[in-house]
């Protein structure tokens, strides 16, 4: 792998985060992004970052909660990028 193709900082991502209904507002979520968190943070990761869909309401409150705001490389920072269905977020 060349140097063009690590990024320039390395970052913690998280994937997918997914908690029943049933068990949602009980700080299960709190508690596994503090963990996720606490893992990068050990691994020397800039920061953690996370991609969450717009329509998810809950979910982007959720994640502002918790101190997650809208990253430089997010679509909604480049022109055109207010119509992309998404926004990726991050956390130093």
């Amino acid at each position: 792998v060349d140097d063009e193709d690590r990024p320039a900082h390395p970052v913690g991502y998280l994937y997918e985060l997914q908690i029943s209904s049933r068990h949602q507002k009980h700080g299960l979520g709190g508690k596994l992004m503090s963990l996720v968190e606490r893992i990068s943070s050990e691994l020397k990761m800039e920061k953690v970052m996370l991609t969450v869909f717009k329509s998810n309401v809950g979910a982007m409150r959720f994640y502002e909660r918790q101190e997650y705001k809208v990253d430089e490389s997010s679509p909604s920072n480049f022109e055109g990028g207010e119509t992309c269905d998404y926004e990726i977020l991050s956390k130093s």
